[in-house]
């Protein structure tokens, strides 16, 4: 992927993050799993290896979002300092 295309994928990461429909809907998500964690049956261990698999899974879709904000803020850098590679932007003063 280039350097357009990692700020774009950024752009648009960031325009879902920012969303309010998608944060209402997030924390509905970790409030109905929060519910259920208290709910299930301590004996339960197929609910419980359930609902561990589902957080896991809703923290790796935030995580490829920030992600994805990450990796464009790089190329963001790499476009404007093409010339200075990440060490020597560290020892510029």
């Amino acid at each position: 992927m280039d350097s357009e295309d990692a700020i774009r994928r950024a752009d648009q990461a960031r325009m879902i993050l920012d969303n309010p429909l998608f944060d209402e809907a997030m924390n509905a998500l970790a409030e109905s799993l929060r519910r259920q964690r208290l709910q299930v049956k301590p004996t339960d261990t197929d609910g419980h290896t359930k609902l561990i698999l589902a957080e896991q899974v809703k923290h790796q879709f935030e995580q490829f979002l920030r992600r994805a904000i990450e990796d464009g803020k790089l190329a963001e850098m790499r476009l404007t300092e093409p010339e200075q590679g990440p060490i020597a932007r560290i020892f510029r003063r």
